[in-house]
């Protein structure tokens, strides 16, 4: 069995001390990453597998009627827990996805939205979430996309580092490359050319700082970029077929019809798909 020391531990770290609530991103975010709406959710028993510290249990939840459970690895579910202390239709359970405590056939509608890639097995922890569906539920994952080679080797290079860091020290390096990741922002949208090429160097330098457009967003996104022990990367073609091994009808690939809230949102492999019956 795999070791998720290492992930509860970062986890712990990031969504009890990062309150990240941004509600119309988050809203924004949340319907284009699964394509559901409150009308869709109304009255369903739904399940956001690796809840975090439940900004997308908050949307899930405005839908009426609605039975939104999240279920985390991590002591995150206690900030989830503060965060929807005002929904009287969410729970919260701490649980490990690849072995759900619950009984299959229990949702309505699952989701798990840049987790399964943090998980040992990507493919048996979405199984597991693809059992728990009702005849007829309906299941949306993102993951990180695979990237070209060369990417990919940087990429493994850096997190070969920093994954073994102590905690403390990511997060004092995560604030400290947080400007870092503005000028990324605005270099790479510069409209010199050569202002614009130094960005694309610096990104690949710094391929795992994050250029959101909030400071504190970029040092919690970094952290979550570089701490974790797993982040797994995958191609549209090896998550489809997960679907069809689980027996999925109606598989689309989302990631077609995205639309970015801001720019330097990161692109994923975004699909869904529906049990029959």
């Amino acid at each position: 069995m795999s070791d998720q020391t290492r992930t509860k531990t970062a986890y712990d770290l990031q969504w009890n001390r990062f309150r990240i609530l941004r509600p119309e991103e988050d809203r924004a975010t949340f319907r284009n990453r699964t394509g559901l709406d409150p009308a869709s959710l109304a009255g369903a028993r739904v399940l956001d597998g690796g809840c975090g510290m439940g900004r997308y249990l908050r949307v899930a939840a405005e839908a009426a009627m609605a039975h939104v459970v999240g279920m985390d690895l991590s002591g995150a579910v206690h900030a989830a827990r503060d965060l929807t202390r005002d929904r009287p239709n969410v729970s919260t359970v701490r649980g490990d996805l690849l072995r759900p405590p619950f009984q299959l056939g229990s949702f309505d509608h699952v989701y798990s939205l840049g987790v399964l890639d943090h998980t040992p097995d990507p493919r048996a922890a979405f199984l597991a979430l693809a059992r728990l569906l009702k005849p007829g539920g309906r299941i949306v994952i993102w993951v990180y996309p695979r990237e070209r080679r060369a990417l990919e080797a940087i990429m493994n290079m850096h997190r070969a580092v920093s994954s073994r860091l102590p905690l403390g020290v990511l997060m004092t390096l995560s604030r400290m490359m947080a400007p870092v990741g503005g000028w990324k922002r605005r270099m790479m949208h510069s409209r010199s050319r050569i202002v614009a090429r130094a960005g694309v160097a610096l990104n690949l330098m710094t391929i795992g700082v994050s250029m959101h457009p909030d400071p504190e967003v970029r040092v919690c996104d970094t952290l979550d970029w570089y701490a974790p022990k797993y982040l797994s990367r995958h191609s549209f073609e090896e998550v489809s077929g997960w679907f069809a091994q689980a027996g999925l009808v109606d598989v689309v690939d989302l990631s077609k019809q995205q639309s970015f809230y801001h720019a330097g949102q990161g692109n994923g492999v975004n699909v869904a798909g529906r049990r029959p019956g």
